[in-house]
């Protein structure tokens, strides 16, 4: 019975499914990544907690200053830009969430 009692409070946290594209990758040192946040977390707070966990040379790929992406970084949560949603005020949702980080090729 603790096992189901666990399991059930484990299922309350969505799963945040981040995949990381580009050169993300070689600054991570991974492809894929699972995270858990609250339900409402926001992109913001799901990219300061990378941030954290990955250190200055990722928080410098992604943001321009501490609070605006980069204009090269693409984010997508469950398929959907983020610019649509609302940017790094955007929720994650509910449920479970994959999220795509892309960094765009800067240059022309």
């Amino acid at each position: 019975r603790r096992a189901e009692a666990m399991d059930a409070g484990t299922l309350s946290t969505p799963a945040i499914r981040v995949t990381f594209m580009g050169e993300l990758p070689s600054i991570t040192g991974q492809h894929r990544l699972q995270v858990a946040l609250p339900r409402s977390a926001t992109v913001g707070e799901l990219l300061a907690l990378l941030s954290d966990q990955f250190g200055d040379q990722f928080r410098c790929r992604v943001f321009s200053t501490p609070t605006k992406l980069h204009q090269t970084m693409l984010i997508f949560v469950d398929g959907e830009n983020i610019k649509q949603r609302g940017g790094l005020a955007a929720t994650l949702g509910t449920g479970d969430v994959e999220v795509f980080m892309l960094p765009m090729i800067e240059g022309g």
